[in-house]
């Protein structure tokens, strides 16, 4: 019913204390009743509120308690006289200042008989709203069966009620739908509905968004319905929720398909960059699963055929150049951000150098993932630039790395094992230090003929002079082979 049709109501006597033609064609959906100071636990969006103003102390109380229902989304306030004897002029002035529709009840009406009549007059409607909508699932789900895509009914039912729709990830990327949603939409959409409350949500008018399925509870990889401008009242919402269930019984059926397509790629024993010589190498760090990133990457990255390697990550191929799909990737999984609470995501971007090798990208890829968990914020996008002599490294196997390391400093690392010398930390201060003896020195607080002492025994044990630049570069490779972000 529309908050019209109560005032209108014979025998009631309720009146409009502020609220134009407008405000009162708002749809009421349900009644709520509070004098609680704080009323955003007991009120609900789409609700008229009655109230007997027992919390106001002072206009400060009216602005806060006024603001608190805008922010739930209530269509209007309705106030009794009998405590006051009249409505404050406070009260009238926060409704007015925060566009909140006031009415007021006569003092000798009480509220259950308001609640009661709108009631009964909601009932019929309601019932009447139910069958059609039992109806209308009956004919999508017979749809679907038939083949036809929920797309298509969701360009249908937009068309229909002549509002424009989509279906669209946690990560903001568009499943079906005509509404073109430009980033800073996305951005906006996704950061709400990630946070939501509750829903149905309305963003100031522009959009109101529907969760698909599990909708509160897994949000990271949820699905939502976005309607845009919707001037269609509570109906047009009804019926996209009704079609958001069957999409979300579509979507059980699309993720069986993607788990049995991603048991026959794990038993693929290599996994291969594309034919774009991209790859992408992504893990998470808390209570998200592999499964649950590697959908997402897959959505991402539009349907890329993923795989999990022996380290539990996820692993892809990428169309376009590793610029393009860094900033891709750093884009759209950063929505998710809202949503993760202390969890993490460490994503490796890499190019492939060569036809050889194909695994090349995916090496440099795995390296940057792994730098990536350095970065800041919860989710990190690092890209393997090849512009220095370590990118370069970085794109080796593991296990020649290692070999190479072990060779040259493996007498090294064993001797510290031995006597806790600090060579190798010395080595490293050295090298940094551009060959200064006298900075080494004071870098880690010792005496210069004790970092000539260290440095004579690491080219003992090693056959390289640290007085040439050679050995120096090489020492220095080995030194940085050892490191975790590229072991």
């Amino acid at each position: 019913m529309l908050l019209r049709d109560v005032v209108e109501a014979p025998g009631l006597g309720i009146g409009v204390l502020h609220g134009d033609a407008e405000a009162l064609s708002r749809p009421v959906l349900r009644a709520c009743t509070t004098d609680m100071p704080d009323p955003t636990r007991y009120v609900s969006a789409g609700s008229l509120v009655f109230t007997g103003l027992v919390w106001r102390r002072s206009a400060e109380d009216s602005d806060l308690f006024v603001k608190r229902l805008v922010r739930a989304g209530v269509t209007a306030m309705a106030a009794g006289e009998a405590l006051h004897g009249r409505i404050p002029d406070d009260v009238i002035e926060a409704c007015a200042r925060h566009r909140m529709p006031l009415l007021v009840v006569p003092d000798e009406v009480p509220f259950s008989r308001v609640i009661e009549y709108m009631t009964g007059h909601m009932a019929g409607a309601r019932m009447d709203r139910l069958q059609t909508g039992l109806a209308r699932q009956r004919q999508w789900l017979a749809a679907v069966a038939d083949g036809r895509s929920v797309g298509e009914l969701l360009d249908g039912l937009a068309q229909q009620l002549g509002v424009e729709s989509a279906l669209i990830t946690s990560t903001g990327v568009t499943v079906a739908g005509g509404a073109e949603l430009d980033d800073a939409e996305l951005d906006r959409i996704t950061a709400a509905a990630l946070t939501a409350d509750r829903f149905p949500l309305r963003l100031d008018g522009d959009f109101t968004v529907l969760p698909v399925g599990r909708g509160l509870t897994d949000r990271i990889d949820a699905w939502f319905l976005v309607i845009r401008h919707d001037e269609s009242g509570p109906e047009c919402v009804e019926a996209f929720s009704e079609l958001a269930a069957v999409v979300a019984l579509d979507r059980i059926r699309r993720d069986e398909r993607r788990r049995v397509a991603w048991e026959i790629t794990d038993r693929t024993p290599t996994v291969r960059a594309a034919d774009s010589r991209v790859a992408v190498v992504a893990e998470a760090e808390g209570r998200i699963s592999p499964d649950v990133l590697r959908g997402l990457v897959e959505d991402v990255l539009d349907g890329a055929v993923t795989s999990i390697d022996a380290a539990n990550r996820v692993v892809a191929p990428a169309i376009g150049s590793d610029v393009d799909v860094a900033r891709l990737l750093s884009r759209r999984l950063g929505r998710l951000a809202p949503a993760l609470r202390g969890d993490r995501m460490f994503v490796g971007v890499g190019g492939q150098s060569s036809d050889d090798d194909p695994a090349c990208a995916v090496r440099a890829a795995a390296s940057a993932c792994a730098a990536a968990h350095n970065d800041p914020g919860p989710v990190a996008v690092r890209r393997a630039e090849l512009d220095s002599a370590l990118d370069l490294l970085s794109t080796l196997p593991d296990e020649l790395r290692r070999a190479y390391a072990d060779r040259l400093l493996g007498g090294v690392v064993e001797h510290d094992r031995r006597t806790d010398a600090g060579l190798l930390a010395t080595l490293e201060a050295f090298l940094d230090c551009d060959g200064s003896w006298r900075r080494t020195a004071d870098r880690l607080h010792v005496h210069l003929n004790t970092v000539r002492y260290r440095i004579g025994r690491v080219e003992a044990l090693t056959g390289r002079s640290l007085a040439r630049t050679g050995d120096r570069f090489d020492l220095y490779l080995a030194l940085r082979s050892l490191e975790p972000a590229l072991a």
